[in-house]
């Protein structure tokens, strides 16, 4: 018989296979943006890529924004940003949310957190907000970096809309918690927080990063984070103890052995707050069947959390 998952599953991987050798094929001279002839175009259809450096307070560290456009003419299809791994791969993040792109008609942009401007789990992960112990303004943060990037959409005429999600895997995930938690980005309205090696969790006796002592968070502020649409995404078989790149301190132990284990814990402990605070608890904890560390087999889930949210 015929498992017509797998087959599905199958689709898939040609789907974005041949967006790979459309764009890894292309003449070696020939730049991503040069697949648009109308190079005043920011966002043209398809795979391209745009310079960023016109938020002032970091105008010295310009970075790549990379950006998929389903077929479509109109200007106010959704916007989600889609934050990267570790490895500081937008491109392949890109790529990989093609299908999902195409499904549900929304522009993809991926900004890329370079590794030399913003060094380290600390220049990324935790947002860029301290420089060793020391909190640095937060308008040099990491996460300050979105809101303008959206803004600059919007000036550029690639967007009408006035609102957008943002979806980060493995170390974007953990970005995407936390820039959720720390920041007041007055234009997202969707967060998706899918397999994080590691949270911020919601303990005030934890020390930052691993949780809110010595942080800005006050329980204030953090009452009226339980309102946001904060989705907690976790692949059920993202089990693997000894993942070469699973932190494995003593403070990131005690969330769990594995990440599945740590977001459940995660968003467990999140709700035993919101109920001891009386507050209501907006947060959702999606589990994925079958799925383990991985961006390409997260993104139909987190694509369709984020249309579905949208309509609602």
């Amino acid at each position: 018989m015929i498992n017509f998952s797998h087959f599905k599953h199958f689709q898939r991987f040609i789907t974005i296979f041949g967006v790979f050798l459309l764009v890894g094929c292309s003449d070696k001279n020939e730049s991503l943006e040069e697949e648009n002839l109308d190079s005043s175009i920011l966002v043209p259809p398809g795979i391209s890529k745009f310079e960023f450096k016109e938020y002032e307070h970091l105008s010295d560290k310009a970075i790549d924004v990379y950006t998929f456009l389903p077929d479509s003419t109109k200007k106010d299809i959704p916007v989600l940003f889609v934050m990267h791994g570790a490895n500081r791969d937008a491109r392949n993040y890109c790529i990989e949310w093609v299908e999902p792109s195409r499904e549900y008609n929304f522009l993809v942009v991926c900004p890329e957190i370079d590794e030399h401007q913003f060094p380290g789990s600390a220049g990324y992960n935790l947002g860029g907000m301290y420089d060793g112990d020391n909190l640095i303004d937060s308008t040099l943060w990491t996460f300050a970096l979105i809101e303008p990037i959206f803004e600059y959409l919007k000036k550029e005429g690639a967007t009408t809309v006035d609102h957008y999600g943002i979806y980060g895997h493995s170390a974007g995930s953990q970005f995407v918690h936390r820039f959720a938690l720390y920041t007041q980005p007055i234009h997202a309205s969707v967060f998706i927080a899918a397999n994080a090696g590691w949270y911020n969790m919601i303990d005030f006796n934890e020390n930052f990063p691993y949780g809110f002592k010595n942080s800005p968070m006050t329980i204030n502020s953090l009452k009226e984070k339980f309102s946001m649409d904060l989705f907690i995404v976790i692949g059920e078989e993202d089990t693997d103890p000894n993942a070469s790149s699973l932190r494995k301190t003593e403070e990131a132990m005690r969330q769990g052995n594995h990440r599945f284990e740590r977001g459940n814990n995660f968003f467990n402990t999140a709700k035993k707050m919101a109920d001891s605070l009386e507050v209501n608890f907006n947060w959702k904890l999606e589990t994925v069947p079958g799925i383990g560390h991985s961006n390409f087999d997260m993104a139909p889930t987190a694509g369709k959390i984020f249309n579905t949210k949208l309509k609602n």
